[in-house]
């Protein structure tokens, strides 16, 4: 494992979750877009904002502790933050295209 691994993924470890602040307050504040349909907005808007809000943090927090371990165990540990980067995304934008689309 070299220092730049390392380095890198404690960055990512440390500058994520201020990432994912700001993607949690764009989650609750999606909650106002749903005004307008009341009750009638459906599971899709039911699932999307909970996911908007929480999938990213625990995706976060379980490529962290993954992390954590392979750092202990001196093995590479930047995959792992990346990946857990990039499947955050994944969810996130995904959960953002199922509110918008069942809102229309």
């Amino acid at each position: 494992m070299s220092a730049g691994d390392k380095a890198i993924s404690i960055v990512l470890m440390c500058v994520t979750p201020f990432i994912l602040m700001a993607t949690s307050f764009w989650g609750v504040f999606s909650i106002l877009g749903t005004a307008e349909c009341g009750t009638d907005c459906g599971t899709a808007v039911d699932l999307a904002i909970p996911m908007m809000i929480f999938a990213p943090w625990v995706i976060w927090l379980v490529a962290s502790v993954w992390a954590i371990v392979r750092l202990i165990r001196r093995k590479p540990t930047l995959w792992v933050m990346l990946s857990g980067l990039g499947v955050s995304i994944v969810v996130y934008v995904a959960a953002n295209l199922m509110m918008f689309a069942a809102l229309g």
